[in-house]
């Protein structure tokens, strides 16, 4: 039962230092006193309690009032003792049970929670904090348990709010779709600031950035300050690719909201944010900062690396792009053939740019060439893929077609995919394959094997016009 301990122990330290029952002027003093002292270090607390409780020893609010404090600071068993004596002086008195149920939940006894809050049901049927607990302890082995339960108090209080708790339920029990459908009977103005964070998230998480963003800033509007909101309205924008207005929330994130505990997924949004607005230097330094503070989150660190590689590659600094991408890829547990291709774009795109002499050029083709060549050999799937980048690097290379450096690659490619089962792409890249031979064997003054080829082409595609005009069948105008 350690789930229930720590999914609820938060919850139940929230607004229950007093009990939910109202309470007469005269109790309400002493109730605060009594639980000042509680909660002091003073020597003789225990003969203040005392001396304040001699009038009130009957009434189970005070009671309860005094076990909640004890509660509150950890303190089991003099809680339990104040439980157990409100039950004693009113058995129907539910609170009562709703303070030993909270004790079992802070011992790990989840089991026992749940009778004692079922007990505050049966002996107190109006009282909203039985059904409550019961909800809360149950929440995350059974939510729709949990909400029958409140269900159930709606009978007996038809205006109680269970709407918006069983929301919350439902969304930290993973199920959004639920969560979302409460959340949407609730009136936002009547909301609280982290029930407003939760419902902005719950369809953040779902990939719905526009309805998540209309929630937040309704929220940034009523609570401008508070970080959750500021920062779902930032990661929101920037998911829309709005990336201007995304930088104005990061700056109110970082900048103007309270008590802001900035975190590595910030810095990694901020990147993103000046990645897509084209501030590369902003986005790399962002970027870095993410993995400085990232303690334990591989995913985000190798994200972050990744996307360092793609800043220095559009603002054309190639070698920097090439050394961080492979250290992504160091990184990465398990490459997918994208991956490497990713790679491999780099080191051509290098190599197309026009300031690259020569010798420099032919080694940084040679090494995208090699990354083909292991994927066709490594990756069956992607072969074809694989070949015909090997085929466009020996065009590259040799755009006159003097050496013939891509035709053993379109040789190749055209071997796999006349084995292979066809798809939409087959027959394009056949006649590229068929083009280039054709036109190779053209210039070797080699004619029959170059007819061969385009006759391959019009076997394809009747009305090629550059298969005709190859073959002197172009009629003349």
């Amino acid at each position: 039962m350690k789930v229930i301990k720590y999914f609820l122990i938060g919850a139940l330290m929230i607004g229950i230092t007093t009990p939910s029952t109202a309470q007469e002027e005269d109790h309400k003093a002493v109730i605060e006193q009594l639980t000042k002292v509680v909660k002091s270090d003073a020597a003789d607390k225990e003969d203040q309690i005392k001396d304040l409780f001699k009038d009130y020893k009957k009434d189970p609010d005070v009671i309860v009032a005094i076990g909640r404090a004890y509660l509150d600071i950890k303190d089991t068993e003099n809680a339990q003792k104040y439980a157990d004596m409100a039950i004693k002086r009113d058995k129907n008195y539910g609170d009562a049970y709703v303070l030993a149920g909270d004790i079992q939940v802070i011992l790990d006894n989840g089991g026992e929670a749940s009778s004692l809050f079922e007990q505050a049901i049966y002996f107190d049927p109006k009282n909203p904090n039985g059904y409550r607990r019961y909800a809360q302890v149950n929440s995350k082995a059974n939510p729709s348990a949990a909400v029958q339960k409140l269900e159930e108090l709606k009978q007996q209080v038809p205006d109680y709010p269970i709407a918006l708790i069983s929301a919350e339920i439902f969304s930290k029990a993973g199920d959004l779709d639920k969560a979302i459908q409460y959340y949407n009977q609730v009136d936002k103005s009547k909301m609280e600031d982290y029930q407003l964070v939760d419902y902005a998230l719950v369809y953040f998480l779902k990939g719905e950035f526009e309805k998540s963003l209309e929630i937040s800033q309704f929220g940034n509007n009523k609570f401008p300050r508070n970080p959750a909101l500021n920062r779902i309205s930032f990661f929101d924008l920037t998911n829309l690719k709005r990336y201007d207005e995304a930088l104005q929330y990061a700056a109110k994130l970082f900048n103007k909201s309270e008590e802001t505990k900035i975190t590595e997924s910030d810095y990694l949004y901020y990147g993103y944010a000046h990645l897509g607005k084209g501030n590369y230097d902003e986005a790399i330094a962002m970027f870095q900062k993410s993995i400085e503070n990232n303690q334990d989150n591989e995913a985000d660190k190798n994200d972050a690396m990744k996307n360092i590689a793609e800043a220095y590659k559009k603002k054309g600094d190639y070698r920097n792009a090439i050394g961080t991408y492979e250290k992504y890829l160091d990184n990465l547990k398990q490459k997918t053939a994208n991956d490497i291709h990713t790679l491999a774009t780099m080191y051509m795109a290098e190599a197309s740019d026009s300031t690259i002499a020569e010798a420099q050029k032919k080694v940084l083709y040679a090494k995208a060439d090699s990354i083909y060549a292991e994927m066709a050999d490594k990756m069956p799937s992607v072969a074809v893929f694989a070949t015909l980048q090997r085929a466009h690097i020996g065009y590259a290379l040799d755009p006159e077609t003097k050496l013939g450096l891509a035709k053993p690659h379109y040789e190749k490619l055209v071997e796999l995919l006349t084995t292979q089962e066809k798809d939409e792409n087959t027959d394009e890249r056949l006649i590229e394959s068929y083009r280039y031979l054709g036109y190779y064997y053209l210039l070797k003054d080699d004619k029959t094997k170059s007819a061969e080829y385009w006759n391959k082409i019009l076997a394809i595609d009747p009305e090629n016009a550059m298969a005709k005009q190859a073959l002197g069948l172009t009629q003349a105008k």
